[in-house]
């Protein structure tokens, strides 16, 4: 899952960074509003930490020029304490998915974004995905099928959790590259063959179907699973 941050305090964004990097997410990181509404009309960011307070463009400028453009993607406001009703106002009128107040609890941005991510909404506490016999704890960051624990790479571990993330739909190795992979990589969509063939090894050859000119999904789960 790929996170675009949006602060201009350089000592915050470091631990933020390292926050949401822990957790296996692909992160950039921009301090200036201007740049960050174009970053977010490029590229397919799956959620944002946003703060308002940045130069150029103010971040809830940035958020409401995206809604206008019907860009969807789950917003998380960092609300400055000292004016906390108007921000929180603000936040919710701009199109915001939810917001913290300063200084924030970091585990608890973590939380959000991974729950956000996984379509499940801001407030979820449970970060294990489930399919069939397959779990995965996006949290501790370990992967089970049926009972035999599987050890994954950092990267095999995201990959498979886009895909468990977007179920049934069928996902191109492009749109695995943009949403799992910062603008700093050198990743292309020519390996992710490479990473998904890793996968079948680890988790068994039927876990994860190519569909023809599409991409590839995770099978579905079977009575047994």
């Amino acid at each position: 899952m790929r996170i675009l941050l949006l602060e201009d305090d350089p000592d915050l964004a470091a631990q933020i960074l390292r926050a949401l990097e822990a957790e296996q997410f692909a992160v950039d990181w921009v301090a200036d509003g201007r740049e960050a509404f174009d970053l977010g009309c490029e590229e397919p960011f799956d959620a944002v930490v946003l703060d308002p307070g940045v130069p150029t463009l103010d971040g809830f400028t940035v958020l409401r020029r995206w809604r206008d453009r019907g860009l969807s993607m789950p917003v998380i406001v960092l609300t400055a304490s000292r004016r906390e009703v108007a921000d929180m106002k603000d936040a919710v009128r701009a199109g915001a998915t939810n917001y913290l107040t300063k200084p924030m609890d970091l585990e608890l941005l973590v939380d959000w974004v991974r729950g956000v991510v996984t379509s499940a909404g801001p407030n979820r506490r449970s970060p294990v995905l489930v399919r069939g016999r397959l779990r995965l704890d996006s949290q501790s960051h370990r992967v089970w099928s049926g009972d035999a624990p599987v050890r994954l790479s950092p990267t095999e571990f995201r990959l498979l959790r886009y895909l468990m993330v977007h179920g049934d739909r069928p996902v191109s190795a492009d749109e695995l590259v943009r949403h799992n992979f910062d603008r700093a990589s050198t990743r292309t969509a020519a390996e992710i063959p490479v990473y998904i063939s890793r996968l079948r090894d680890k988790l068994g050859r039927a876990l994860i179907e190519t569909v023809h000119g599409q991409g590839y999904r995770l099978a579905p789960p079977t009575d047994a699973g």
